[in-house]
């Protein structure tokens, strides 16, 4: 055998051996890679499609969900209105549950309000994620809802504020006056928190939403 066959054999041998080397380092990294590659593309590229079809919220769902503009509404105070005053901004970073008090607050009112209350109470150490907002004019006792509800912030509906927004969304999906509604923490209106919905059941629904939150 010429000398250049000898080489040319030895290149042979060597490219093989190359080749070996580099396939075991990549079944290697793929053993590490594979796992995270299949829940990257399960996650961003299946999972709308995978995911089964049962609902799991006990609450209704706004589809789609409508995104807030900005607004400014003033507070209530001790029954009078504050200089202070609520914009777009106060409700990032936090889950805030709404009600709009239109009336005096009878009975299904005051039922509404103390499902909400107590279900954030039940969250536990997760409360401080959740807010509530409860819009009020003058029909309502703001002295008696302040007393009952002293985690709410009383909100005057006067204006071009928020309940504009919310009285457009509440009569375009029949939303019951009693009904509370949801904004999540990019100030988008998502869920209605009907009246009669089981306060266990919205809990549920409130915990597994704030587990899967990451902005509030």
């Amino acid at each position: 055998m010429t000398d250049k066959n000898k080489n040319a054999g030895g290149a042979d041998f060597g490219n093989a051996d190359l080749w070996r080397s580099r396939l075991k380092l990549i079944f290697i990294f793929s053993l590490f890679l594979g796992p995270l590659a299949v829940a990257f593309f399960w996650y961003y590229g299946l999972g709308a499609i995978l995911l089964p079809k049962g609902k799991s919220n006990h609450a209704p769902l706004i589809n789609p969900v409508v995104t807030l503009t900005p607004f400014e509404n003033s507070l209530f105070d001790h029954g009078r209105i504050s200089p202070e005053s609520i914009s777009l901004a106060s409700l990032k970073h936090k889950w805030t549950i709404v009600h709009l008090l239109n009336s005096n607050c009878a009975a299904q009112c005051q039922k509404s309000l103390y499902n909400t209350r107590q279900t954030r109470i039940a969250l536990g150490k997760n409360a401080d994620r959740v807010q509530r907002y409860v819009f009020i004019n003058d029909a309502v006792p703001a002295n008696e809802i302040q007393q009952r509800h002293a985690d709410a912030v009383l909100v005057n509906q006067s204006g071009e504020g928020l309940q504009k927004q919310l009285q457009r969304i509440i009569e375009q999906h029949n939303i019951g006056s009693d009904d509370a509604l949801l904004i999540d923490p990019v100030g988008n209106v998502m869920m209605v928190i009907p009246v009669d919905l089981d306060p266990r059941l919205l809990l549920k629904d409130l915990r597994k939403l704030l587990k899967v939150s990451r902005i509030g």
